[in-house]
């Protein structure tokens, strides 16, 4: 799934949830910031990692209040337990051979 269509199923699931535009703008605003800073096109490029990655390098900015930090983690959280599935190639961390995109694995 592409970039436009991550963003069209977060809005989908947000309303789904019915919450408030607000919430809803901030919400795509934190995921497409998100997607941006780490130059992701397509969901079979998201890992666990550039998660923790970008709420990391949030922590270490001055200009971004506590407040923020909290709603980027709780806007991506909810994009990888809502909209993110495994059938869309996103891959759990529970998995333990997190392979890296155009790596195959055979399987017995």
């Amino acid at each position: 799934m592409n970039r436009s269509l991550i963003l069209s199923n977060l809005r989908i699931e947000i309303r789904r949830k019915q919450s408030g535009y607000s919430t809803e703008r901030m919400m795509l605003n934190w995921v497409n910031r998100f997607l941006e800073e780490m130059s992701i096109a397509h969901a079979s490029q998201i890992r666990e990692w550039q998660k923790d990655l970008f709420l990391k390098k949030l922590q270490g900015k001055g200009d971004v209040s506590y407040e923020e930090q909290l709603q980027a983690k709780s806007s991506l959280l909810f994009l990888f337990e809502k909209v993110l599935k495994p059938s869309s190639g996103y891959m759990h961390s529970s998995e333990k051979n997190d392979t890296e995109p155009g790596i195959f694995r055979i399987t017995a």
